[in-house]
């Protein structure tokens, strides 16, 4: 079972994913970043899922399931998120349907090559794709948030708010490939996962701060 002061930190952090969203409609944002907002409502209820499957069948196979099929959902929604906020902030120097393009190409063949990895190393189809899936996506979406990052450098955004959001994300994509590279060194340290539950508390923090700012 979780330690209180992990429980609470937990808490917090939902918390403030739900108000971060409640400023969102408070400022008439949340159609314009529909799906951040989608992203982090999905977040702020999978959080309390996880929290009550826990509770229910502590750390078993069930729970692991669950984390890992979320997980999933998650990170496709934030893949999406992250094509938003790429059409907010160039603007018409990047119409939709290039968008669309691109990102149905970006995540077809991100599972293309997820599912021939998982075959090819002879794994079960199931809980293995789905994970390595996630990590897939999540690096596509760290290279995209990099490239914008220095499109901005030498252009002007579109949307200020959705290029002060990509600043937030840039901030979280490059916690989490300095926690992965780290994971990779030390596989067993014990201090990553604090690490990481605090890099997901970044996230609606960073928007939140835009919002307020």
């Amino acid at each position: 079972m979780l330690a209180p002061a992990d429980q609470t930190f937990r808490l917090l952090t939902t918390v403030v994913e739900a108000f971060v969203v409640y400023l969102f409609l408070v400022q008439g944002l949340f159609r314009k970043f529909l799906f951040l907002n989608t992203y982090l409502l999905l977040l702020t209820s999978i959080s309390v899922g996880r929290y009550a499957v826990l509770l229910w069948f502590g750390w078993s196979q069930n729970y692991s399931y669950f984390y890992y099929y979320s997980d999933a959902l998650l990170t496709l929604v934030l893949f999406i998120c992250v094509c938003e906020l790429s059409q907010r902030v160039v603007g018409p120097r990047m119409p939709c349907l290039r968008v669309l393009f691109w990102g149905a190409g970006a995540f077809l063949a991100t599972a293309g090559f997820t599912v021939a990895i998982a075959s090819r190393l002879g794994h079960r189809m199931g809980a293995y794709v789905f994970f390595e899936f996630t990590q897939n996506i999540y690096f596509v979406c760290c290279l995209v948030v990099f490239l914008l990052a220095v499109w901005k450098l030498r252009n002007d955004s579109e949307d200020r708010i959705a290029a002060r959001l990509v600043n937030i994300l840039f901030v979280y994509f490059s916690l989490f490939v300095l926690l992965y590279g780290a994971h990779q060194l030390v596989p067993h340290g014990s201090d990553l996962t604090n690490l990481h539950s605090m890099m997901g508390a970044w996230l609606p923090l960073g928007c939140g701060f835009v919002l307020v700012t």
